[in-house]
């Protein structure tokens, strides 16, 4: 799609990204002596009707998922490509088909873990999952749906259903990708493919992980062979390290190493992976043309959105300000 197609929603992604909360908003946050000064430091922002209702019943994730649907709503009403923005809210749709399993596999009603975030319907996936049909939604859903399906019909394994799904998603992510014809769009993905492959190979390793079982959950969709990520399996984590600083992921990997094992930490990996991300959403938001900062906003929405549940469960929690802003994440505002 030409550059110029994005020309009115990015003049409104720039009004929008005015809304979004700066440092000193967070730092005010943290530095809030109790649950309650914290949430009054919202009454200056976009947030501020819910305050009141926050402080008394505490159920601030409606309130950040109530925001997150209003944006990507938003979002798909000024946004000229569409599949654009159904890649980015894809994780929400693939969430929902866990549920829809779950509800079909135990005979439950779970309405209340489902996220009315996506562009299709939680109807029709609902739909797709009973009967393995449907007329509107894309093939990509439907070879998920379905090989879920299949793989439980044989195996009658409920865990496997995330795994598999998991995995999908990650593949559905790179088909859709491509299907935007935007360029950037697909190196975005797979770098962001290859972030979670690193984590999953490291948490794998320390867990003592079969390879058949790292076969099952790590993605073909990255940039790194799958087959090289197994392979580092028969040795030890310093041999991940030695490979990944042949890549372009050498500072991540430098930087997750944990000064006392000397070793790669899975919390540090994840860390490192999360605020590279966030430098290339940065990055994207200084675009003048393109979906570049329709992208970059919308994860800085989602940021904004992890960091405020951060800070307000550990002030509810009793965690100290250095304890909530080490698991906090880099947001651009």
């Amino acid at each position: 799609m030409e550059d110029i197609a994005y020309s009115s929603s990015n003049v409104l992604i720039r009004v929008y990204e005015n809304n979004l909360l700066t440092r000193a908003h967070f730092e005010r946050m943290l530095t809030a002596d109790s649950f309650e000064e914290a949430v009054n430091v919202l009454r200056e922002t976009p947030y501020r009707n819910d305050v009141d209702r926050i402080k008394e019943d505490k159920n601030y994730d409606s309130m950040f998922m109530n925001e997150l649907h209003e944006t990507y709503d938003e979002m798909f009403d000024i946004v000229p490509n569409k599949e654009l923005i159904e890649l980015f809210g894809l994780r929400y749709a693939y969430h929902n088909l866990k549920v829809l399993f779950k509800e079909e596999i135990t005979d439950q009603e779970l309405d209340h873990l489902f996220i009315p975030i996506g562009r299709y319907p939680i109807a029709e996936l609902r739909q797709a999952v009973r009967s393995g049909q449907s007329e509107v939604l894309p093939g990509a859903y439907m070879d998920s749906i379905n090989e879920v399906k299949s793989d439980y019909d044989e195996y009658q394994n409920v865990q496997a259903v995330d795994i598999i799904l998991d995995r999908r998603y990650f593949t559905h992510s790179r088909e859709l990708a491509k299907e935007t014809g935007e360029p950037g769009v697909l190196e975005l993905i797979e770098r962001y493919i290859d972030y979670n492959n690193l984590s999953t190979l490291v948490r794998g390793m320390k867990q003592n992980r079969t390879r058949n079982f790292m076969l099952t959950v790590l993605s073909s969709s990255g940039s790194i062979p799958k087959e090289d990520l197994l392979d580092l399996m028969k040795n030890d984590l310093s041999a991940v390290a030695q490979y990944y600083r042949k890549t372009n992921y050498r500072k991540i990997v430098d930087n997750a190493i944990d000064s006392e094992t000397e070793e790669l930490s899975t919390v540090n990996v994840d860390y490192e992976t999360d605020n590279a991300y966030m430098e290339k959403m940065h990055e994207a938001k200084l675009e003048s043309f393109g979906p570049m900062p329709v992208i970059a906003y919308l994860y800085a929405k989602e940021t904004e959105v992890t960091n405020l549940r951060l800070i307000l469960s550990g002030k509810e929690n009793g965690l100290t300000a250095d304890e909530i802003r080490e698991r906090m994440r880099l947001n651009y505002a």
